[in-house]
């Protein structure tokens, strides 16, 4: 069975980019769930320790699945859905100073509508709104791990 490690990103600085961190705490202390789950409110990974995180979590764990979980933004119409992504995701990309996409499969909350000041529009969400997507997210996440791990035990 096949190790999954959950890559949670963002910061707390920025009500929109909490998901992250609200979803890794999620995983961490309400479900347990288990797997290796990076970035939460107090240890969060951002654009300033990304790479490192990576790197040490490619060298722990060189042969794990990786999910990455980011907030983003979108179509008006999309506001307050998942999306799943094969590949990761680009973590800074609203920005427009992404890095190389990160995981084998990617969680994005869309938080905020595109607009032409992307931060602005991160710092001007609902915390409510991130903290219910980000329970939304997290109770996904957890079903899916416990469903795979479950199933995967009852083979053998």
């Amino acid at each position: 069975m096949r190790e999954t490690v959950i890559f949670c990103i963002g910061s707390e600085r920025v009500s929109g980019d909490r998901i992250g961190p609200l979803v890794g705490d999620l995983l961490r202390y309400r479900y347990n769930v288990p797997c290796f789950v990076y970035g939460t409110t107090s240890a969060p990974i951002n654009g300033i320790n990304l790479t490192e995180y990576r790197e040490m979590a490619r060298e722990k764990h060189p042969y794990a699945d990786f999910i990455s979980i980011d907030a983003a933004v979108g179509n008006k119409e999309d506001l307050g859905k998942i999306k799943y992504k094969q590949g990761g995701v680009k973590a800074g990309g609203a920005l427009g100073e992404g890095q190389e996409p990160f995981g084998d499969v990617g969680i994005m909350g869309v938080v905020a509508e595109r607009q032409e000041d992307v931060l602005e529009a991160l710092l001007n969400v609902s915390s409510s709104f991130v903290t219910v997507l980000a329970e939304k997210i997290a109770k996904i996440v957890a079903g899916a791990i416990f469903h795979t791990t479950s199933q995967k035990v009852s083979e053998f």
